[in-house]
């Protein structure tokens, strides 16, 4: 995740952090950008309000991850700490891998294989038999961690496949 991507409280309600303005963010400015963010990011909600394009972007934080940064932004003493510890937190962990939702993790065997597209699927429990998707290329692109990351394609729940990949030389006999 890049440094302009780093997610933080401020970032997923769409406001400005304390490190780069002087502007003090109010407690108006919190629930405003609490409102906003929960009709822009909610599944249900972004394909009404804000058009068929929007549903696709919904997905890009979770309620979840809104609510969190809410509370802790909305409460001063929360607020307060939060920002010391952005202050003080080196730029690896802020740009670590965040929790996602409903993060369940499977081994890429127990996902069915698709011979039509030369995909692995799994449902979901939001209901969508086909949610998560895997292709050859998310497993080509993520070999060297040997592990990917998908989210539901009906919902906001997250899957990690984990799966070892064969070396080419190893299974030609060529050591």
């Amino acid at each position: 995740m890049s440094k302009e991507l780093r997610l933080s409280h401020y970032g997923i309600l769409g406001l400005p952090s304390p490190n780069s303005t002087d502007h003090k963010v109010s407690l108006l400015d919190i629930k405003s950008a609490y409102r906003r963010a929960l009709l822009h990011y909610h599944p249900d909600k972004s394909s009404s309000v804000f058009g068929a394009a929007a549903k696709a972007a919904s997905s890009k934080y979770s309620v979840d991850q809104i609510l969190l940064a809410y509370k802790t932004l909305i409460d001063p003493a929360s607020r307060l700490q939060y920002d010391q510890s952005l202050k003080s937190a080196p730029v690896s962990t802020l740009d670590a891998e965040q929790p996602r939702p409903g993060l369940e993790s499977v081994d890429l065997d127990d996902m069915e294989f698709d011979t039509r597209d030369n995909t692995w699927n799994r449902g979901c429990r939001c209901g969508n038999e086909r949610g998560f998707v895997v292709t050859e290329d998310d497993l080509e692109n993520h070999a060297d961690v040997g592990e990917i990351l998908t989210e539901c394609r009906g919902c906001s729940l997250w899957l990690r496949v984990t799966y070892a990949s064969a070396d080419h030389d190893t299974l030609d006999g060529d050591d």
